[in-house]
């Protein structure tokens, strides 16, 4: 029988193939106590995890070295590393690669989360004094998320089902990965000095698992939220999702599409508001008129009586002097009946001229409510679009598939649209 001999370096590739191929060695989790633990230059982590009878050399690549910072642990602690044996070729040297810690079952995640929760509320960042208004009625939006994707879409449907005479400001950045976090706080940034006013700015992005989310916690896009001059609405995944930037914005959505609804009124409340405001006003008037028309009455009345009890008076005291009368006497009777018949027409003349400048109110009264009339505009040749029941007002919202309805002081037509010219 002939024995076979191989070389090192096919002894330890066979090694390598017995040793990173199985299952068995892939995601094990080895809990242990940290020893000789040095920091690469390039950024790399090197440590052993020992306990009482044996020892592994373990590595942390500089694309997971975050996780190991951020729990901090030292030389002595006690941790739970999660990873895969690696073996070394050219050494023969079997290193255990690392790609998370625990610390008593606890991810690193979640303990970076509470400690950085805790900081945020000892500086007052959840503080509802911190907290501004979100405007009700805002004329122009924000949106800070991916440039695709459902949230995006989901938002600006919302927003324009809503409240269509809004204007939207896409603002995309990345929501997920490494440099997530710089650009949407550079983005948040960049909408705070934006040309126009934002009125309120949406910060967010759809669903995913906790580590998807994890942007949303990282201290920049925190601190661009708290010194942001915007109002904000964070909305970040779906209802059980919480995260750090939901406490520090000014409001909390549980979902885009909440937040489209949390930004905007319903125009079909507002709609309701002005139709009732209308009547009202028509109401009030009416009824400052009829209040108007009563005094009035009321005061003819007065003066006829008065001047009948007057008159009725003087004719008393006439036919009781008649005996005496002479001349003189009737001479001035005469001159009083003329100051009177002047009088009365004095007192006519001024009633009608008080009637006059009520009837002047009254009828500019009935030109403002008038003018509130939206069906007054049809009288002068002028036309109201509509498509599926909506109103148009850009040919930007016109569906060229479906026919427009014109409204006209006399009748609806049925209009359909051959051609769109868009002003350029």
């Amino acid at each position: 029988m002939s024995e076979q001999i191989i070389n090192v370096s096919e002894f330890n590739k066979k090694i390598k193939m017995y040793l990173e191929k199985p299952i068995d060695f892939k995601n094990i989790s080895v809990k242990g106590e940290i020893a000789n633990l040095t920091y690469n230059k390039v950024g790399h982590i090197y440590f052993s995890l020992k306990d009482s009878t044996a020892r592994i050399e373990c590595a942390i690549w500089k694309f997971n070295a975050y996780k190991f910072k951020n729990l901090n642990p030292i030389e002595g602690d006690e941790i739970i590393a999660i990873g895969s044996i690696s073996y070394y070729e050219p050494t023969g040297k079997v290193t255990f690669t690392v790609v998370d810690i625990k610390i008593d079952g606890i991810g690193e995640l979640a303990i970076l989360y509470e400690k950085r929760k805790r900081e945020l509320e000892q500086l007052g960042w959840f503080s509802n004094e911190n907290k501004k208004n979100i405007i009700k009625k805002p004329l122009n939006i924000g949106i800070v998320t991916a440039a695709t994707g459902a949230a995006v879409n989901d938002l600006i449907t919302t927003i324009k089902r809503r409240y269509p005479i809004v204007n939207i400001y896409i603002f995309p950045a990345l929501v997920q990965g490494e440099q997530a976090a710089e650009d949407i706080a550079k983005k948040i940034k960049l909408a705070n000095n934006f040309h126009l006013k934002l009125d309120t700015l949406i910060v967010g992005r759809g669903g995913g698992s906790y580590e998807d989310l994890w942007s949303f916690n990282e201290m920049p896009v925190l601190e661009a939220i708290h010194k942001s001059n915007i109002p904000i609405i964070s909305a970040v995944g779906h209802e059980p999702d919480n995260t750090i930037s939901d406490l520090v914005a000014d409001a909390r959505a549980s979902t885009p599409t909440a937040a489209g609804e949390l930004a905007t009124p319903d125009k079909n409340n507002l709609i309701k508001i002005l139709d009732s405001i209308q009547k009202d006003f028509g109401k009030i008037v009416l009824n400052k008129l009829n209040l108007l028309k009563k005094e009035i009455n009321l005061s003819e009345v007065l003066i006829k009586k008065d001047l009948k009890t007057k008159f009725e008076n003087i004719k008393i005291v006439l036919m009781q002097e008649s005996k005496k009368i002479n001349t003189t006497i009737i001479n001035k009777l005469f001159n009083l009946k003329d100051y009177l018949f002047n009088l009365e027409n004095k007192n006519k003349k001024s009633l009608y001229e008080k009637f006059k400048a009520l009837k002047n109110d009254f009828d500019f009264e009935e030109k403002k409510i008038n003018i509130l009339n939206p069906k007054k505009p049809l009288e002068k040749g002028f036309v109201i679009l509509k498509q599926n029941k909506n109103i148009i007002y850009s040919v930007n919202d016109i569906d060229k598939n479906n026919n427009v309805t014109a409204i006209l002081k006399n009748g609806n037509l049925d209009l359909k649209i051959l051609k769109i010219d868009k002003e350029k």
